[in-house]
C-alpha cells in the first residue's frame, strides 16, 4: 500500500488482505489431516463435533475459508484498483492536499492478495468541473506497472515451488487431498503455462494457488472496463448489484467460472464508485445506537454468507447446493464494506501485526502451498500436526524473504518502467 500517510481505511484494507492470506493457509495446512480432507469431500459420514466437523460444517468454517476468501481477494481488487483513475476522472474535485496523489500501484496484494492500485476517496460531482481537473490517469503507464508488479513474483514462485517438488518429491500419500497434489507436471511447457497467468484458468499442479492470479490478471487488463463500468451504474447502484449477484448465481448453477467470478470484481467497482456517498451515509448511521446496530448485523451477516453453503451442507441437494454455494459472492462483498466504511472495524484491524501481514500477504499466498503440501508429506497423514507447526512459520518466514527480495524489487523495477512509459508519451 502506498507509505504516504495512509488512511486507516487502506490500513484496513491491507490488513484484511493479511488476513484473507492467512486464513487461505491455515485451510490448505488443515486438508493434509486425512480426517478434514475427507470431511471436505463429503459431509454425508462426518460426526457431530468430530475435527472434521469443526473444520467443515460449524462457525469456526470461517477460521478455515480458504476459497472464500479468496472472492474477499477479488472484491478487493475490484474495489482498490478502480479507485485510482476513477479519481482522475474528468468531473472529479481535486483531491484535498493533506490527501496522497494516488494512482500508483501499492505493494500490499488482491485473488490472491495481489498488489493493488491505491487511491484516497473518490469524488464525483459535476459542479467540480469549475476549477483545474486532475491530470489524467496514465493508463500506458499503468499496463507495464501491474504487469511487472504481478509477473515477476508469480515467476519466482513458479521455481520456488519446482525446486520443492524436485527436493520431496510428491506422492500423493496422506489423505485424499494429498492424493491430488501428486504427479505435477515439471516440464518447461507446463512451468511457463503456470508462469504467464493469462494463458491458463484452470488449476495449476505445480502452484495451484496460481489459479486465482489468472482472474486478478484479467481484470487488470481490462481495467478501463471496470472504470466505466463503476462511472456508468451509479445510476440504479442496486439493480446493478441485483444483477451482478445473479450474474454470479447463473455461473454458480451452470458451473461457469467467468460468471462466478468477475462479478466479485464488479462488486467491488461499484463499492469504489459510491465510496464517498456510503461514507457519508455509514458516519449518520452510526451516531445512533440503532445504527451501530445496523453495522453490527451487518459484520456478522458477511461471514455467515461466506461458509453459508458449509453450515447447511449436510441438509442440502441440487439446486440448493449451488445457490447456497454462491451466497459466499454477496457476503465477500459485505466484508469489504465493512472493512472500508465501518471505523469500528478499521480500528480493530489496525494494528502493526495486521498490517506486517498484509505488507507480506501477496508474497504468502505465492509460496507456502508448496511448503505445507512437502511438509505433510515428510510428516505423513499420522503426524500431520506436525508438518503443520513447521510449514507456518516457514511459509511466513519464506514470504518475508519473498517480499523484501522479490516483491519490493519488482514494485522498484515497475515504477522505474511506468515513468518511462510515462514519459515516453504526452499527456492530454
Amino acid at each position: 500500500m502506498s507509505r504516504d500517510a495512509p488512511s486507516n481505511r487502506l490500513v484496513a484494507l491491507d490488513a484484511l488482505r493479511g488476513v484473507a492470506a492467512v486464513v487461505v493457509l491455515v485451510h490448505h495446512v488443515s486438508m493434509t489431516a486425512p480426517s478434514v480432507s475427507a470431511a471436505y469431500q463429503s459431509s454425508a459420514n462426518v460426526a457431530l463435533f468430530s475435527t472434521g466437523w469443526w473444520v467443515t460444517l460449524s462457525p469456526l468454517k470461517i477460521l478455515f475459508a480458504g476459497p472464500e476468501f479468496v472472492l474477499v481477494f477479488f472484491v478487493l481488487s475490484g474495489f482498490v484498483l478502480v479507485l485510482s483513475p476513477l479519481r482522475r476522472w474528468p468531473w472529479m474535485r481535486r483531491p484535498a492536499p493533506s490527501e496522497p496523489a494516488g494512482g500508483t500501484d501499492t505493494p500490499a496484494g488482491s485473488s490472491a492478495p495481489a498488489p493493488a492500485d491505491t487511491a484516497p476517496a473518490v469524488t464525483l460531482d459535476p459542479a467540480a468541473t469549475a476549477s483545474p481537473p486532475p491530470p489524467a490517469y496514465d493508463w500506458l503507464a499503468y499496463y507495464p506497472r501491474r504487469i511487472i508488479r504481478l509477473a515477476i513474483p508469480v515467476v519466482v514462485s513458479v521455481a520456488l515451488a519446482a525446486a520443492w517438488i524436485l527436493l520431496v518429491p510428491r506422492t500423493g500419500a496422506g489423505g485424499a487431498w494429498m492424493a491430488k497434489q501428486g504427479s505435477p507436471d515439471l516440464g518447461l511447457g507446463n512451468l511457463l503455462r503456470e508462469a504467464s497467468i493469462v494463458g491458463y484458468t484452470g488449476r495449476p499442479d505445480v502452484n495451484p494457488p496460481l489459479w486465482s492470479l489468472a482472474w486478478e490478471m484479467w481484470f487488470s487488463l481490462l481495467l478501463p472496463v471496470g472504470v466505466i463500468f463503476a462511472v456508468a451504474t451509479r445510476r440504479w447502484t442496486l439493480a446493478w448489484v441485483a444483477l451482478l449477484l445473479a450474474t454470479s448465481t447463473i455461473g454458480y448453477l451452470l458451473g461457469s467460472e467467468p460468471l462466478m467470478y468477475l462479478p466479485a470484481f464488479g462488486l467491488g467497482a461499484l463499492l469504489a464508485a459510491n465510496h464517498e456517498r456510503l461514507q457519508v451515509r455509514s458516519a449518520r448511521l452510526s451516531r445512533s445506537r440503532r445504527g451501530t446496530l445496523v453495522w453490527g448485523v451487518i459484520a456478522v451477516l458477511g461471514p455467515v454468507l461466506l461458509i453459508a453453503y458449509w453450515l447447511f451442507r449436510p441438509v442440502l441437494t441440487e439446486p440448493w447446493n449451488a445457490l447456497t454455494l454462491a451466497l459466499r459472492v454477496p457476503g465477500a462483498a459485505l466484508i469489504v464494506a465493512t472493512v472500508a466504511l465501518w471505523p469500528p472495524v478499521q480500528r480493530m484491524l489496525g494494528g502493526r501485526l495486521l498490517a506486517w501481514l498484509g505488507a507480506i500477504s501477496f508474497s504468502l499466498y505465492l509460496v507456502h502451498f508448496p511448503i505445507v503440501v512437502t511438509f505433510g508429506q515428510l510428516f505423513g497423514p499420522e503426524h500431520w500436526w506436525v508438518g503443520a507447526l513447521v510449514s507456518v512459520p516457514l511459509s511466513v518466514l519464506l514470504a518475508q524473504a519473498m517480499y523484501r527480495w522479490v516483491e519490493l524489487p519488482a514494485q522498484t523495477l515497475a515504477g522505474r518502467v511506468g515513468k518511462r512509459f510515462a514519459a515516453g508519451h504526452p499527456h492530454p
